[in-house]
């Protein structure tokens, strides 16, 4: 039940967030970032915040983020998984692991993005989900990391709103 809806999150955050050109690591990462400098516990308490500021930093939360979204991306991601079985976009390249690597040391592809994507969680009633993304670029910026917070209306799923992990 859950499949159609995992390959349309999935669809929508590599709509939102990616270019053509762009690689995505096939493997779901299943290394979850729920603690930053700046927050050591990024709880889902802390994450339903409507806004707050640290350290002069705005920042906005998922207010409407159901705690069995939460509980759920947390669950499904104990372990990596192959997302090729969810892909439906064709807008990316696809690697391994390997040839993420290989592309990371590989001079002509400096400036190439390669994401990183953990299987999404969905609420019970699949009209929210939660998922993290991570990109990396060989010569330097961007090296960030995002929980996107992404709710179906109708047919389609959009982000809604991001919380950034880490940038540097």
């Amino acid at each position: 039940m859950r499949s159609p809806y995992e390959s349309q999150v999935i669809a929508a955050v590599i709509n939102h967030s990616m270019r053509k050109e762009d690689f995505l690591v096939q493997t779901s990462n299943n290394y979850l970032i729920t603690s930053t400098s700046l927050k050591p516990d990024i709880s889902w308490e802390f994450l339903r915040i409507p806004e707050i500021f640290i350290y002069g930093m705005r920042i906005v939360g998922f207010p409407e983020l159901q705690k069995e979204t939460y509980d759920n991306w947390i669950s499904i991601n104990n372990q990596p998984y192959l997302l090729t079985q969810l892909l439906t976009n064709p807008q990316i390249t696809v690697i391994s692991e390997k040839e993420s690597e290989r592309i990371l040391n590989d001079y002509n592809h400096r400036w190439s993005i390669i994401y990183t994507l953990t299987r999404p969680g969905l609420s019970l009633d699949f009209s929210q989900a939660l998922i993290q993304i991570t990109a990396h670029c060989p010569a330097g910026p961007p090296q960030c990391g995002d929980l996107l917070y992404l709710e179906k209306t109708g047919e389609q799923w959009a982000v809604k709103s991001s919380y950034g992990l880490y940038n540097q």
